[in-house]
């Protein structure tokens, strides 16, 4: 037998052991907590890129970004030198983004979406083109010499071929060179104050393994003169337009604003067509539109506008059918004049029935988002013309939800934990959700529209997540999803 003093001596060796290597685990970021309790690494599987058309050697990469509810899923820019790159990706959805090359461009394949589910996913490849450019040259005629003139033009390509096919180019010169990739192209010449355009001033054009011949481009800038629109019966500081127009050789179109009473266009003498803006609580005593010869010398318009009488407003009246009683809801009008003048109203009722008071005019309404319901007719247009129109009726009808479960396990009776449920992009969607629930019972229940959306398990003190997602996602699509399985173990 030992004597008590080798066992006792023994016993703390041991406990002092235990003691050093756990505070050594510590000290390295290491975790007290036995390995057999410890979450389980979720497992990855291997996803590979290729690229044809570099020269060996040559630099490229690729950006992948997870697509999901938690912000700490993987994103990385990974670089390669050889013709293949693979990573290690946990089951997830997964955005790519393929980096670009000096002298090469990728096509549609350079950008995408990729599932992992269980198993590698199958090699992405990216194929690389050469940038081989063909010249096109624009030339102008009818500027004065030293004249800025501008060409802006898109092709039709995909992916980085697009951004090499979309330019814009400027010259003081009688012309101008685009390099461009093969492809089919538009084009608009900026129109240059005091000059006019003789032909088109946009078109299409082909590239097809070759340069084409030059674009000729025609403008006159001709003598100048005055087209006065001068107006009265305005209050000071309100803002009216007038615009003019002529076809023919010189094409004329041409939108001035102003908050005096007088609007200037500096014109070729020839005939023009015009038009005068609305002006809300006003009417242009005669047209609002007609033709004008302007004479070497210049020509004057005189507008006039009337107040509208005292009174001159009508009632018009939305209904509403559908919402529970009580209800919030709001109808926004806005009334919108020649050449974009407008001004908005707003009104809000909890009974069935809202009213404007509006004067005659053209008006575009929108009816507000309800939470919980939906409505077809949420936008449309109504005239007032001396008299109240028909009256608006909004359907409301309630958005159908579904009841998706959270279930737990390994709680001791009556412990209180949480779910918080959000909807996934929820800036983009129409009724997005952002809410949570409590219960001391071994389920929690929500009650949701069809939507895609991200749940978080709330810490419960002493137990953490063992089985399961802490922080997951789900879809609801026209019924309930499956109950998502939860699982506590008490931390060690």
């Amino acid at each position: 037998m030992k004597p008590f003093a080798v066992i006792l001596s023994a016993t703390l060796v041991v406990v002092v052991g235990l003691l050093v290597s756990s505070i050594a685990s510590a000290s390295l970021g290491g975790s007290a907590v036995p390995a057999a309790v410890r979450p389980a690494t979720a497992p990855t599987y291997s996803v590979t890129f290729n690229e044809t058309g570099l020269p060996a050697g040559t630099n490229w990469g690729v950006h992948y970004a997870y697509i999901g509810c938690s912000c700490n899923g993987p994103h990385k820019t990974v670089k390669s030198t050889s013709s293949s790159i693979t990573v290690s990706l946990p089951n997830g959805s997964y955005q790519f983004r393929v980096q670009r090359v000096d002298g090469y461009f990728v096509n549609v394949s350079a950008s995408g979406i990729l599932n992992v589910s269980g198993a590698a996913v199958a090699p992405i490849t990216f194929v690389f083109y050469p940038v081989i450019p063909f010249l096109v040259e624009f030339t102008e005629s009818g500027l004065p010499n030293g004249t800025l003139w501008t060409v802006s033009l898109h092709g039709n390509g995909h992916g980085q071929e697009a951004a090499l096919q979309r330019v814009t180019e400027t010259s003081y010169g009688t012309s101008m060179n685009f390099s461009l990739l093969n492809g089919t192209y538009h084009y608009t010449v900026e129109p240059v104050a005091g000059s006019f355009f003789t032909g088109p001033s946009h078109g299409k054009f082909v590239i097809a393994g070759a340069s084409i011949p030059p674009i000729a481009v025609g403008f006159e800038t001709p003598p100048a003169y005055t087209l006065s629109f001068v107006e009265s019966g305005l209050p000071a500081g309100a803002n009216w337009s007038a615009r003019v127009a002529s076809g023919g050789a010189l094409r004329v179109h041409d939108v001035s604003s102003t908050t005096s009473n007088e609007i200037n266009f500096s014109l070729p003498a020839g005939t023009y067509r015009y038009a005068l803006s609305e002006v809300l609580g006003f009417a242009i005593v005669g047209s609002v539109s007609g033709s004008v010869t302007l004479a070497p010398n210049g020509s004057q318009i005189n507008v006039t506008y009337q107040s509208l009488a005292p009174g001159a407003f009508y009632v018009v009246t939305f209904n509403e059918t559908g919402l529970a009683n009580g209800s919030h809801w709001s109808v926004g009008v806005t009334a919108t004049h020649t050449f974009g003048h407008s001004r908005h109203e707003a009104q809000t009722s909890n009974t069935t029935t809202l009213q404007f008071l509006l004067q005659n005019g053209t008006y575009r309404y929108h009816a507000n988002r309800v939470r919980g319901y939906e409505v077809a007719n949420d936008t449309g247009t109504f005239v007032v013309a001396g008299g109240s129109p028909a009256t608006i009726v909004l359907n409301y009808s309630t958005i159908p939800t579904y009841t998706v479960t959270i279930s737990e396990t390994g709680l001791p009776n009556g412990t209180n934990w949480t779910v918080v449920v959000h909807t996934q992009g929820a800036f983009g969607s129409a009724y997005p959700v952002h809410t949570s629930v409590t219960s001391n019972g071994t389920s929690v229940t929500f009650q949701l529209p069809n939507g895609a959306y991200c749940y978080r398990i709330a810490a419960v003190a002493g137990y953490h997540v063992t089985t399961g997602k802490k922080n997951g996602s789900f879809s609801v699509a026209d019924g309930a999803p499956a109950p998502i399985p939860i699982g506590f173990s008490p931390k060690g």
